[in-house]
């Protein structure tokens, strides 16, 4: 399921504060319904009891007062329930609310900041998709997806193209002009199937794959909106086996395939995870995020730990003291996840899914503007 345009909407927003996004895992049943209705009640009393001005309390209680009844109408089945996870977003001040089904759950996170929260929903568009492949030469060409499941084949264009001709001299110049002509009207039939598929299958990367002199040629015939999704150019013969061939692709496409935005965040994600530049783990991260040290957050979806929250000056914790030990305010119990973005957050860092296939043990991780001291000395 993509969500770009309401991703393009929500990005548009002009910052306002309290502007609320709570994430739920659906489910669909009286518990996780229930579950769901304890969540956000105890969040958002919790969110109330930290707004400084009536305003902005009046605002918040007006998104309250939505959340609650979207809930309500997706517990009692009076708006569609087929997802399993569901995104809210309201801004009273801004007169905004939108609700945001997905197929895949979320982990229960509410935030109240200047903006929404948008990483879960980005990081459910960044799930890897099939690639397609355009295989093409002179005369045959071949668009399919290629992916773990196999090769799924979308179309096959065979063209009748002259291949010789026995006389010489302006007879055959003739008849190579009138050839030339034919690749050329193959390859802009081939390229009109390609944008056709391509356009409905917006988010799949797309590699062109055949001899080197007709891919480059070949691809003088896309519009600009399918040559920036080009990933890879492979010249290649098609005249090889289909496994060979596919194998080339996909190969190509993990080796070339990465885009430069791509590359700088697997940059600042080993920057994260180096000990001089990152914190790693629920300990090291609250403590970077107290000290409003955090340049980039890193949170697993399926991260969530109990710690603390100061009531007097609002840092974080895991293991729950008797007084703040950097105050020595009072302090409460607190889920520790929708804490520690919301800090990050209003200390003007950024908060980014961390990657599943690193299975890594902390759940957490970040990249840091600056060295962290550790212990109490270290919070404002």
């Amino acid at each position: 399921m993509t969500h770009t345009r309401e991703l393009r909407e929500l990005q548009a927003c002009p910052p306002a504060y309290p502007f609320v996004s709570v994430y739920l895992n659906v489910g669909h049943n009286e518990q996780s319904a229930e579950a769901m209705r304890v969540f956000v009640r105890g969040q958002l009393r919790q969110a109330l009891s930290e707004v400084r001005s009536a305003r902005d309390r009046n605002y918040l209680e007006t998104d309250a007062r939505h959340v609650f009844a979207y809930l309500e109408d997706v517990i009692h089945a009076r708006v569609e329930r087929s997802s399993q996870g569901l995104a809210l977003f309201s801004c009273a001040k801004q007169k905004i609310f939108q609700a945001v089904g997905s197929s895949a759950s979320f982990p229960s996170t509410f935030v109240v900041s200047d903006r929404p929260y948008l990483d879960p929903l980005r990081f459910e568009e960044s799930e890897p998709h099939n690639v397609l492949a355009c295989l093409v030469d002179s005369r045959s060409a071949r668009i399919m997806e290629l992916g773990a499941e196999g090769a799924l084949p979308h179309t096959e264009i065979q063209s009748d193209v002259g291949q010789h001709h026995d006389h010489g001299g302006w007879s055959k110049m003739r008849f190579q002009r009138h050839v030339d002509d034919q690749i050329d009207h193959h390859h802009r039939e081939v390229a009109t199937a390609l944008v056709h598929i391509s356009d409905r299958q917006p988010r799949s990367p797309l590699v062109i794959a055949g001899p080197e002199s007709v891919v480059t040629g070949f691809r003088s015939h896309l519009p600009d909106r399918v040559q920036q999704r080009i990933a890879v150019g492979l010249p290649v013969s098609l005249k090889a086996r289909d496994r060979d061939i596919f194998a080339r692709i996909l190969d190509g496409f993990e080796r070339e395939g990465t885009s430069p935005h791509d590359r700088i965040l697997e940059q600042q994600l080993d920057d994260a995870l180096s000990p001089a530049l990152g914190a790693r783990g629920t300990v090291e991260v609250l403590n970077a995020a107290n000290s409003h040290a955090i340049r980039r957050l890193y949170v697993a979806p399926d991260f969530q730990a109990r710690g603390w929250r100061c009531g007097s000056c609002g840092s974080l914790g895991s293991h729950v003291p008797l007084t703040c030990p950097f105050c020595a305010g009072n302090v409460e119990g607190t889920d520790v996840r929708p804490e520690l973005i919301s800090k990050v957050l209003a200390s003007g860092g950024e908060v980014a899914p961390l990657p599943t296939d690193l299975n890594l043990q902390q759940g957490v991780v970040a990249l840091l503007r600056h060295s962290v001291m550790s212990g109490p000395s270290a919070a404002p």
